[in-house]
C-alpha cells in the first residue's frame, strides 16, 4: 500500500507539467548549495578539532616521555642536577613552542578544507 501511495502522490506532479519531471529551480539550487556549504563547514571544524586534539595528545606524549627520560638519566647517575634543570628546561621549551603552533596548524587545515573545491558527484536515478 506504501508503494501505491508514493505513486499517487508523484501522478499529480507528472500531470501538471506535461508528463514531465520537474526541474530544480534556482531557489531550491540555492537552498541546496547552502546546506552543502553548512556542512561543509561543520566537516571542516570537526577534523581541524580533531587534528588539534591528536597533536596535542601527541606532543604531550612526547613531553612526557622527555621528562622521563631526563628523570631516569638523572636517577642513573648519568647527568647532575645542574645538568638537569637545564635540560628539562629545554624540553619544557620545546613542549611549549610545539603546543601553541597547534591552534594556527587547525586554523590552517579548516582554510585549506573550506577552499578546496568539492568533487561533483555523479547523480543516477533508479
Amino acid at each position: 500500500m506504501a508503494t501505491t501511495t508514493a505513486t499517487q502522490s508523484r501522478q499529480p506532479a507528472a500531470k501538471a507539467n506535461g508528463g514531465r519531471e520537474a526541474k530544480p529551480n534556482m531557489q531550491t539550487e540555492a537552498v541546496r548549495e547552502l546546506i552543502a556549504h553548512g556542512a561543509r563547514i561543520q566537516l571542516a571544524s570537526l577534523t581541524a578539532a580533531s587534528r588539534f586534539l591528536a597533536g596535542w595528545a601527541q606532543a604531550t606524549d612526547r613531553y612526557a616521555q622527555a621528562i622521563s627520560d631526563e628523570l631516569l638519566g638523572r636517577v642513573q647517575g648519568g647527568t647532575t642536577s645542574s645538568e638537569l634543570v637545564g635540560r628539562l628546561a629545554a624540553v619544557s621549551s620545546q613542549h611549549l613552542r610545539e603546543v601553541t603552533a597547534l591552534p594556527g596548524d587547525a586554523v590552517d587545515h579548516f582554510n585549506n578544507e573550506l577552499t578546496t573545491k568539492p568533487k561533483p558527484r555523479k547523480r543516477g536515478r533508479k
